[in-house]
């Protein structure tokens, strides 16, 4: 699955260039406990891809990486607070970026 999103991720879709005022459909485990629709996409971008980059189906990954693009996202993961080992690991080896570098890296618990 990692190779799939990493293709796509490298596609951006044009449509979503264009209409950047928008914010993508996610579902609703995403977002469960808000309305996700009044998140400003620009403002809330940190808080958009922590949920979807941890929540998140495949679809929502992909649109995800279809309305940001690959170098935002990039910049963003670094900073999310909490991730769980697996998506920290995911997110390390498809971004080729030390876990170390991660903030989710230094506040992680240990089980």
């Amino acid at each position: 699955m990692g190779h799939i999103l990493l293709q796509t991720a490298l596609h951006v879709n044009f449509f979503y260039m264009i209409n950047k005022n928008t914010i993508p459909v996610f579902s609703s485990q995403c977002f469960w406990d808000i309305d996700y629709k009044k998140l400003d996409p620009e403002k809330d971008k940190n808080y958009i891809i922590s949920r979807v980059v941890s929540m998140g189906g495949r679809q929502d990954q992909l649109n995800l990486f279809e309305y940001y693009g690959w170098e935002v996202i990039k910049k963003e993961v670094v900073n999310i607070k909490y991730l769980n080992s697996k998506i920290l690991n995911y997110l390390s080896i498809i971004f080729e970026i030390d876990k170390e570098k991660f903030r989710a890296y230094s506040n992680r618990e240990v089980f």
